[in-house]
């Protein structure tokens, strides 16, 4: 046996004969950890992402919830929801900040004017980018504040939280 790996601790004796054992961790035991850990990352990553899609659907309600409001500030100037009285057919344009969700890049919801009459209109956030795939599809609300979902087959308390 060679004495090529000894080494000595000041005040510390080794009984002659005895060995050190080095500390470390196995090719085995390294494995292991990283199986457990994919295993945690694959069980979370999907619930990770279903948290991130209610955020960014939570995103489009509050634009919905405010083009109602400019719908029903435009009802109030015009009497009617599609044009004025001169212009009747003429639906309004919405804002610019909320016809796409967030403003500029990496847009997540399309927001517009579905359908308007005299009396009644439909605001739709269409899914597109990373929320594309969204379970929930499309979001719709109307002039009545009914809330409704298109291209979805999840409930309404699911999509709308």
């Amino acid at each position: 046996m060679s004495d090529a790996f000894t080494f000595s601790v000041p005040g510390v004796s080794l009984p002659s004969g005895a060995r050190h054992s080095t500390t470390g961790f196995s090719l085995i035991e390294l494995l292991v950890v990283l199986v457990i850990m994919g295993m945690v990352a694959a069980m979370a990553l999907p619930s990770y992402t279903q948290h991130v899609q209610r955020g960014h659907r939570a995103e489009a309600v509050a634009a919905l919830l405010e083009a109602q409001h400019f719908m029903e500030r435009y009802y109030s100037a015009h009497g009617r929801y599609n044009g004025p009285a001169n212009a009747p057919g003429n639906a309004p344009d919405l804002p610019l900040r909320l016809q796409s969700i967030p403003v500029g890049s990496n847009q997540r919801y399309q927001l517009k004017l579905e359908t308007s009459t005299v009396n009644s209109y439909e605001l739709k956030a269409q899914p597109v980018g990373t929320m594309a795939n969204d379970a929930c599809g499309a979001l719709t609300l109307n002039q009545a504040g009914l809330k409704g979902l298109a291209g979805s087959d999840l409930s309404m308390a699911d999509c709308w939280r």
